[in-house]
């Protein structure tokens, strides 16, 4: 398998000509990122186990032993971050798969941000020899979906009435899908962008 490199800071262009920055998180921006997160949709954090609203979660990432992240991204914008995107392992027998949590700021969506930073997690992923990449979702979640379908992921698994949304007290489903890294490595080009 190829090893790919992803140099950040890194620049990208959106569909609309607007320039962000994406870097991995660090210690000093917790605030900026409870920030981001206070200003998400509580249907869109269903994906996690905590609550990401809360100060001492996020600082819970850098401290707990419990969260093995690989990597952490965040996107920029005037000194703000629209985006965060997480590539993180669990458990001693999984260490050949990873997964992706990835949030987008409901006003930067429809762009092209969400496609690019998952794309940037997967050669994440190939960097770091892993062999597989699981993403959790809620069937509601139409524009991350779309970033799966273009990538040819499916479901594996549907847990039905899974997780239950406070503010509506709405029971969703969550969908567990899964993909085959090296399966992606083969069937796209564009990776010399990472090289």
């Amino acid at each position: 398998m190829r090893k790919f490199e992803v140099v950040y800071p890194k620049e990208l262009v959106l569909k609309n000509a607007t320039k962000i920055i994406l870097r991995p998180l660090e210690e000093g921006n917790l605030e900026n990122l409870s920030k981001f997160f206070s200003k998400i949709p509580e249907s869109d954090l269903l994906i996690y186990k905590d609550d990401v609203r809360n100060l001492e979660t996020i600082e819970s990432w850098f401290t707990n032993s419990m969260y093995k992240k690989i990597l952490q991204l965040v996107a920029i914008k005037s000194g703000e971050i629209i985006a965060n995107g997480t590539l993180h392992k669990e458990g001693l027998y999984w260490q050949h798969a990873v997964e992706i949590k990835l949030i987008v700021d409901p006003d930067h969506r429809g762009k092209g941000l969400g496609s690019q930073m998952f794309k940037a997690l997967l050669a994440e992923g190939l960097k770091h020899g892993f062999e597989k990449i699981i993403v959790r979702f809620t069937p509601d979640s139409k524009s991350f979906i779309r970033i799966l379908d273009n990538l040819s992921f499916r479901p594996e698994a549907v847990f039905n009435c899974y997780v239950k949304c406070e503010e509506s007290g709405e029971h969703k489903d969550l969908v567990i899908a899964s993909y085959n890294l090296e399966d992606w490595e083969r069937r796209f080009e564009f990776y010399s962008l990472y090289l």
